[in-house]
This record gives C-alpha cells, structure tokens and sequence, in this order.
C-alpha cells in the first residue's frame, strides 16, 4: 500500500499550484484596487424644487476625488421620461481634493400639469480613463415638482 503522501501528491501538487497563483494574482491587482479613487459630494442627497409653470429649477452641488484624477465626465440620469435633468459643466480636466462646483438642472419635457411630482434622479463620476468605469459614490438627486 502506498503512503498517504505518494497517494495524494497530484492533488497536493495542484492545490499548492492554485494557491500560489491566487496570491500571486491578489498581490498584483490588490494594490491597484484599493489606489482607485472615490468621489465625495458637498450635499449628498440633494433636492431639486420648483412650479411646473416656472418649467425648471436648478441646484449647485460640489465634488472632490480621493486620490487624485484626470479627466472626468459627469452624467446625469432621471427617473421619468418627464423631467431632463442635467449637468454643468460635464467634464473636468482632473478631480482632486479641492472641490468641483457642478450646476444640477431639473426641467419639464412634458405640459406642466403632467409634470407634478417627486422624482428621483442620479449623477455619476465616470472615469474614461478606467475604461468609462464609475468613480463611486454616486450623487442622489430628489426632484419635487409643485
């Protein structure tokens, strides 16, 4: 009869194998992930209010990123087909510590009676750079229609 070893030595040999490339492969990208920066809003929910007859309303909000990045885009998504809501301007050269005023601006597609509500809305960080990724955290928009 064979030792246990001997018996097992294939299996041994693969589960080693595997092992070391796992941590070879964590030790590689690890570093990288944990480096990615990360957006921080000035007011994070922020509310959007105005009368369906003004047609629109608007919202300054700021953003700074940790650790520092070039070349952001700022995209702006509502809930509704309803409301565009919008984002100025969309781009920055970089994105650093100090922080990046943006104007948020919620307007009416629809006649003013069929606008009336509360709607939610999201601003995203991307990244072109890292492959159009999202910079988080995403920034939240309330928009109330009266």
């Amino acid at each position: 009869m064979q030792s246990f070893i001997v018996r097992y030595l294939p299996y041994i040999i693969a589960g080693l194998a595997i092992t070391v490339i796992m941590v070879g492969a964590y030790v590689s990208v690890g570093p990288i992930q944990s480096a990615a920066p990360k957006a921080g809003w000035g007011t994070d929910p922020v509310t959007i209010t105005f009368a369906s007859a003004a047609g629109q309303g608007s919202a300054i909000d700021s953003f700074t990123c940790d650790p520092s990045t070039t070349n952001v885009m700022l995209v702006a998504h509502a809930s509704t087909v309803n409301i565009a809501l919008t984002i100025a301007p969309p781009s920055f050269t970089s994105c650093s510590s100090t922080p990046d005023t943006v104007t948020l601006t919620a307007t009416c597609v629809v006649p003013a009676a069929q606008c009336v509500g509360t709607y939610q809305g999201l601003v995203q960080i991307r990244n072109p750079a890292n492959y159009y990724g999202n910079i988080p955290a995403n920034l939240k928009v309330t928009i109330v229609v009266t």
